[in-house]
């Protein structure tokens, strides 16, 4: 038997212990009540918090999902995360003209339960809103090419990266509903009405199919689509009030670099605070620097040069991908007074756990501590840096 002490909290950030123990099959024994943990005198300083799950994110510990070629690199760039406490993702691809090998590569991981699925980021995104993406790679919706990578997916691609203003954008939207995916609005010069079309195209025809869910993401809000500006406030105002609305979940990068932080924090406050408080969700957009020094690495196929942690195209200079791990953006956020532990966790774990539609049974996920069950959990010290990580009852060394 194990045991591990810290303020409990699930999915949605609530207190509901002050300590777990595991039997010797790494399953739930007990969870100790608030008010007596495992045998200290006062509240314990640390956390335990369920694994974090993010769901863009391109590779890390030197491998990217778009360029490694072997399943030992896309190994490697699940456990430069994993070994930080993100229990569950999403493989990132960029734009590519022919993604069909890196989607075949990756499904199998899927099928696996060690990684919950792919997001295709582009390569149906806009011309003046590459970032990182390759032009030579980008261009509209082909419905056809798209049924073909969706099928090449197994049901297992669950996001994709559109520019609604593009030819085709809408139906590509549908197309991917039909098969069990989310179009994620962005890379995108759209103006606001063009965004605002999008969003009610998509609920009309989530309504239309009968899914229940939210039928449409937003990619790392702010970065790669129109500013705001007071006359013409564009997509980020109604992605934003969607996102509060439950019409749509936005993605936001909250490692300091991608958005100012202070800008974080009001994003993920304002948006938490209206119904379920599950439309915003915090990612890395990691590329293969995650967990790595300064240095040169690629994207994509684009060198990108990571100087101070910050990851830019070698030419031109674009901010190409993150390098932190998510649990290092709960850290940054609650150091920098911005939002609170609980917070964090539910848009770490609650709000990308209900936008993908996965549970307890999900391999990864942990939305509840139950007794019997085998957790995916992180123990944080009081410094919130992780001590300890579990997948589903084993501790990850």
């Amino acid at each position: 038997m194990t045991q591990y002490q810290g303020k409990v909290l699930d999915a949605h950030g609530q207190l509901v212990g002050w300590g777990i123990e595991l039997d010797d099959a790494g399953a739930v024994s007990a969870i100790v009540p608030a008010g007596g943990a495992l045998g200290a005198s006062g509240e314990p300083a640390g956390w335990i918090i369920p694994g974090v799950i993010d769901i863009h994110c391109h590779g890390g510990g030197g491998a990217s999902f778009p360029d490694s070629w072997t399943p030992e690199e896309i190994r490697t760039a699940i456990d430069s995360h994993l070994e930080k406490g993100t229990t569950a993702m999403l493989a990132s691809l960029v734009s590519m003209v022919n993604p069909l090998p890196q989607i075949e590569l990756l499904v199998p991981f899927c099928e696996r339960g060690e990684l919950l699925g792919i997001h295709m980021e582009g390569p149906y995104v806009s011309p003046h809103k590459l970032g990182a993406q390759s032009p030579e790679a980008q261009r509209v919706a082909d419905l056809d090419e798209l049924r073909r990578w969706l099928e090449a997916g197994k049901g297992y691609i669950k996001t994709m990266t559109l520019a609604p203003e593009l030819e085709n954008a809408i139906e590509a939207g549908k197309l991917l509903l039909d098969y069990g995916a989310l179009p994620s609005w962005g890379h995108t010069s759209a103006t606001g009405a063009e965004a605002r079309a999008a969003i009610e195209a998509m609920n009309e025809y989530a309504a239309q199919i009968g899914l229940d869910s939210v039928p449409q993401t937003a990619t790392h809000l702010f970065n790669a689509m129109p500013a705001i500006q007071h006359r013409e406030p564009g997509p980020v105002r109604e992605l934003v009030q969607a996102a509060r609305n439950g019409e749509a979940v936005v993605e936001i990068i909250g490692d300091g670099v991608h958005v100012n932080i202070d800008l974080v924090g009001d994003v993920l406050n304002y948006v938490q605070a209206a119904g379920d408080g599950l439309g915003v969700v915090m990612v890395t957009d990691s590329m293969a620097a995650a967990g790595l020094d300064d240095g040169s690495y690629a994207l994509g196929g684009i060198a990108v040069t990571v100087s101070d942690g910050v990851a830019r195209l070698t030419e031109g200079g674009n901010i190409a991908g993150g390098t932190s791990r998510l649990v290092e953006q709960i850290k940054t956020g609650v150091d920098a007074g911005v939002f609170d532990v609980s917070s964090a966790v539910k848009a770490c774990v609650a709000a990308p756990a209900q936008a993908l539609r996965v549970d307890n049974q999900t391999p990864g996920v942990t939305v509840s501590f139950e007794v019997g069950q085998k957790p995916n959990m992180v123990v944080l010290n009081a410094s919130l840096d992780p001590v300890a990580v579990i997948r589903e009852g084993g501790i990850i060394e």
